[in-house]
């Protein structure tokens, strides 16, 4: 579709062992990890923003094992990667959040009485589970899962989005995918001249994508869910020779930054 714009937001990065992100012999290998959003710029729909990064407060709010496992080199919170586009949060008009990790929802309180907070669409499988888990825990707290990032924040509501893909604008698409968690939104976008899917944290990387190895960190689905996952996004591409962005991947990460808009 014309008129349709997409950037690759820099919200900094962790630094740990490869084989948390891809399946590997190597135990000591070490990786960078990008954290990223995804801003959209639509001819009718407006700003349409997919994720929003970890929080800033990251030393006090997050667990010691989040901590331990997947330490933050560098943070760039949402609000601040927004100012450099010359906007705020009060100027999101479709918050998505691909997931309700940590270094996903780690920025809603940004979004606190907005516009977008208001109505932040979700995988409807996974708001189910994490109702569940984090009822059922002392803190609200469950494995990558923080509660204080994303429930009672003023204003905030979120929105289940139902299996299958949903149309959320004319170019642009979620689709629940079930695999790293409960339920995950991936997003299809159709630019000019191609269809780009980012798979979020369902596929890490390229080579994990290319050479299907399931990640080997504690955080995610078997294995079997993930190949699975892999051959359906993989059909997805060929059909519309499309082109596939990942969750943390960070060469890719970068060389999409320097592009800058992508039309």
């Amino acid at each position: 579709m014309k008129n349709i714009q997409v950037k690759v937001l820099d919200l900094g990065y962790m630094t740990f062992y490869k084989k948390e992100l891809v399946r590997t012999d190597d135990e000591k290998e070490m990786i960078y990890s990008p954290a990223l959003a995804i801003l959209i710029k639509h001819p009718t729909a407006g700003y349409i923003l997919y994720d929003t990064g970890n929080d800033d407060a990251w030393r006090d709010t997050y667990t010691d094992h989040i901590k331990e496992v997947y330490p933050i080199s560098e943070c760039l919170t949402i609000k601040e990667a927004l100012a450099k586009e010359g906007l705020t949060p009060d100027d999101i008009d479709v918050l998505i959040l691909s997931h309700l990790h940590f270094d996903h929802a780690g920025g809603m309180k940004y979004f606190a009485n907005t516009k977008a907070g208001s109505h932040t669409l979700v995988a409807g499988a996974e708001w189910n589970e994490v109702q569940r888990l984090l009822a059922d825990s002392d803190n609200q707290t469950s494995g990558a899962y923080i509660g204080k990032l994303f429930l009672n924040l003023p204003g905030v509501q979120y929105e289940a989005v139902a299996d299958g893909e949903t149309e959320l604008a004319e170019g642009v698409t979620l689709f629940v995918q079930h695999c790293h968690t409960a339920g995950l939104l991936g997003l299809k976008v159709q630019l000019e001249d191609r269809l780009v899917i980012f798979t979020g944290d369902t596929v890490y990387t390229r080579e994990a994508y290319d050479d299907e190895l399931p990640p080997g960190g504690s955080i995610n689905k078997t294995d079997s869910e993930f190949i699975d996952n892999v051959h359906r996004l993989k059909d997805m591409q060929q059909r519309a020779h499309a082109e596939v962005f990942f969750g943390h991947d960070y060469d890719q990460a970068r060389d999409w930054q320097r592009q800058g808009w992508l039309h």
